[in-house]
């Protein structure tokens, strides 16, 4: 019996001992626990020795105490002496960082909710619901230093200091020209555009005021009016989709954000926003007079700031800086007669030789709806043999249903509703291409930026009301009907009365 037993101890102390096994010390989780960290060299040295006591154990006892004993020694020479200290940091180190990260959000949404607003105040002095009163003046901004821009703050804060591009407003700066802006016409694009460069006496009216007064008020209205529908009409500002705010244009420098409508002076009045913003450098210095811009730098979008590009300058604070600006901002925008505009549109973009809109509209409308197969590559060539879009075919165009599941309208001939969303933007002046001297007199006085510039003379044969009869006389009148029912809403919102002669036999 004594041989068997010495036989099988020395064969239980031949065995291997894993580091971190149950069955090593049954009766003690601490040795479990200790060796489980450590390395497994060092616990090969402590376990065999367990297993040699018991061997040499008298009894189960005195075997027990004698284990327990070199096992918290050997466990605790096992467990590095700083293991549980840097766990602790650790986890202190990820607590701290989290903490951190939740104290600098909320620092920053408090900041541009109390701060940021009082900052953007100072910019102008618009505030519903006073009436409108004028912007502090060039001499008024040197006297008083503001603090720096937030636009430049928030750059900094959301790139890391990247240097600035266009779209954080840097001025461009553009090659020095030689001649004035003003374009050089044939005598057709006289015609057709009507430019006037000679000046304009802007007749002052008492009424003034009040027109303007009347205007926004119905415009206000009709948009809480439950019964006047129209589409897109009950939406918020914020499901207006980011690609849909391409067309509000804003100058930080005065406090004004504009909405163009293609067809309603927006070129001249793309000119006035970059004077005041001072976004494009001639030769080093600012344009000042607006004439002096370059029709093909005004119409670059590069050259202006506008809301659909806040998404790529401020990330996730894009919607709420918006709101910010459209709550202290003065916002405005012309519009003129919808079948008016059209007909200007038609004239200016299928009469005169224009490449982009033959190709990319023209052509189609040739094709399907006066059934041309083969037509020539270039405008010129086409117009040399006498095939040009007939106003007939682009009333028939834009009636198509088939059109807008294509795209969307062209800018030129899109709703003016659908590109300034008037009842999502409460605007503060509503000028008309009809009143364009008085209304853009007006406008810069109220900006008190009248002494730095005057609105470029405007057009001196504008298409007129009167030229509706003959344009839509050989128009069905079914299709007209049709045309009114698209453009109905900025007909309504916008004070224009119904063409009803146009609209019965």
């Amino acid at each position: 019996m004594g041989l068997w037993a010495g036989a099988a101890g020395k064969r239980l102390r031949e065995l291997p001992a894993p580091c971190c096994d149950r069955a090593a010390a049954p009766a003690s989780p601490e040795i479990f626990t200790s060796a489980r960290g450590t390395k497994r060299g060092e616990c090969r040295r402590t376990e065999p020795q367990i297993f040699r006591a018991h061997s040499m154990s008298p009894g189960p006892r005195e075997h027990s105490a004698r284990s327990l004993h070199e096992a918290e020694v050997r466990g605790a020479s096992c467990r590095g002496p700083t293991s549980t200290a840097r766990m602790a940091k650790a986890r202190l180190f990820r607590l701290w960082l989290v903490l951190g990260s939740v104290f600098m959000i909320l620092l920053i949404i408090v900041y541009w909710d109390n701060v940021g607003t009082a900052h953007f105040y100072l910019h102008t002095s618009f505030s519903r619901p006073h009436p409108l009163e004028g912007l502090p003046t060039a001499g008024q901004r040197e006297e008083k230093e503001l603090p720096a821009d937030m636009d430049e703050f928030l750059e900094k804060l959301l790139s890391g200091g990247a240097k600035q591009n266009v779209l954080s407003g840097k001025k461009m700066e553009q090659p020095s020209l030689l001649a004035s802006g003003r374009p050089v016409l044939s005598n057709v694009e006289e015609r057709i555009r009507g430019y006037d460069w000679s000046t304009h006496g802007a007749q002052q009216s008492p009424d003034l005021d009040r027109r303007q007064a009347e205007r926004r008020s119905v415009l206000r209205e009709l948009c809480a009016n439950a019964s006047f529908v129209f589409p897109t009409k009950e939406r918020s500002f914020d499901d207006i989709p980011n690609y849909e705010l391409n067309h509000l244009i804003v100058d930080d420098r005065h406090g004004v954000i504009y909405c163009y409508v293609p067809k309603v002076a927006c070129t001249n009045w793309k000119r006035v926003m970059i004077v005041l913003s001072e976004s494009l450098l001639d030769q080093g210095a600012p344009y000042r007079d607006p004439l002096d811009i370059p029709r093909e730098y005004v119409h670059n979008s590069s050259t202006h700031l506008t809301f659909n590009k806040f998404w790529r300058r401020y990330g996730r604070f894009s919607r709420h800086l918006m709101k910010i600006k459209l709550k202290k901002y003065t916002k405005f925008l012309f519009v003129r007669d919808p079948f008016v505009r059209l007909i200007s549109a038609f004239r200016s973009k299928f009469e005169l030789e224009n490449e982009e809109f033959y190709r990319k509209f023209a052509v189609p409308m040739l094709k399907m709806y006066s059934n041309h197969t083969s037509l020539p590559a270039s405008v010129s060539e086409a117009f040399s043999a006498g095939l040009k879009v007939s106003f007939a075919n682009f009333i028939q165009y834009l009636l198509d249903p088939h059109t807008e599941k294509l795209a969307p309208f062209n800018e030129h001939w899109r709703q003016v509703h659908r590109l300034c969303h008037p009842c999502q933007i409460d605007y503060d002046f509503v000028g008309k291409l009809e009143t364009l001297d008085q209304d853009a007199a007006q406008l810069l006085r109220l900006l008190k930026v009248d002494k730095l510039l005057h609105f470029p003379p405007s057009y001196r044969n504008r298409t007129a009301s009167s030229w509706e009869d003959d344009w839509f006389a050989k128009i069905p009148l079914a299709w007209r009907q049709q045309l009114y029912k698209l453009y109905e809403a900025d007909f309504v919102l916008f004070g224009y009365p119904k063409p009803e002669n146009l609209l019965r036999d």
